[in-house]
């Protein structure tokens, strides 16, 4: 007869096949991923530099050097954020995720929800040359916020089954970094690898999956943040038009009345549309322009 195993070994094999078998189990196990951790140029000095860049952008509005200054750099990091995260969703690799989708993604939607304030103060927005770079900027943060709504929904979870010692590790259990494998391939040497994490960049490590922004979570988010961008884009076009055909053919007079309207002139549809401008206002950043557009200063003459 042949000796049995011991029982531990039993009992840790008991436990793996009951967490493998039982999907009520499986949801009390905790959720994990194997990753590479967020690069430091996503770290806390590169987010509060991007903030204090907003904020000058704001309060600084006066100072047209500093404001100028402040605004490229606001306009700058964004942009790169946004072509990270197309590189990220292009060199996808399964079974990993790289936490540099949280980094650029918070960079790229912080960017696109205050661009029509950061927009609003400068004033190169409504000549040729700084309003067509402005629109291609957009186009780029709605791309890259795309590409990593895609990203975030191709990351998949897996239940932690194995902590180590044999046992499944359960939510709310200190999660052993370094110990726990959790059944994954999940190493340096084994892989997986990307080419953008290479040389000293290619740690990877299995840890525990993100709970307060989750990634189904994100990828609402960030779904979400494309609206502003792509509703930004469509009104910039919009004003890029009214802008060449008022120095084209001249502006409309405010007291002409409009064709098929119960006697409403360009003056009081303006007086309307700046009333429910300072509505929605409310949803963004106050700003105060120091100068009108050409098609404002037009209507206004």
């Amino acid at each position: 007869m042949p000796v049995l195993p011991p029982f531990d070994l039993l009992h840790h094999l008991v436990g793996r096949t009951v967490a493998n078998n039982s999907p009520e189990l499986q949801a009390q196990l905790q959720s994990v991923v194997c990753s590479w951790p967020v690069s430091g140029e996503y770290g806390p000095g590169s987010r509060i530099l991007y903030y204090v860049f907003v904020a000058t952008c704001v309060l600084a509005r006066k100072t047209v050097w500093l404001r100028n200054a402040c605004l490229a750099a606001a306009l700058i990091l964004p942009a790169i954020a946004a072509v990270h995260g197309i590189l990220l969703a292009s060199l996808h690799r399964d079974g990993a995720v790289d936490m540099d989708i949280y980094g650029a993604f918070q960079i790229c939607s912080i960017g696109i929800l205050t661009a029509p304030a950061t927009v609003r103060l400068s004033n190169t927005y409504f000549n040729n040359p700084g309003r067509n770079v402005l629109f291609v900027w957009t186009m780029l943060l709605l791309a890259g916020l795309i590409a990593l709504t895609v990203e975030f929904f191709r990351s998949q979870t897996a239940p932690c089954i194995d902590d180590g010692h044999g046992q499944p590790l359960y939510r709310g259990t200190p999660f052993p970094y370094g110990d726990a494998m959790c059944g994954m391939v999940c190493t340096v040497e084994d892989g997986p690898s990307s080419p953008m994490r290479d040389g000293s960049a290619d740690n990877i490590y299995v840890v525990p999956a993100p709970n307060i922004l989750s990634f189904g979570a994100a990828t609402l988010v960030s779904a979400a943040c494309c609206i502003p961008g792509a509703l930004s884009m469509v009104t910039t076009y919009h004003k890029i038009l009214q802008t060449n055909w008022s120095r084209r053919f001249g502006g409309p007079d405010a007291d002409e009345v409009i064709s098929g309207t119960n006697g409403a002139t360009v003056g009081g549809m303006k007086t309307v549309n700046n009333g429910i401008g300072r509505l929605l206002s409310v949803v963004e950043i106050p700003v105060v322009r120091d100068d009108p557009s050409p098609f404002e200063k037009t209507l206004s003459s």
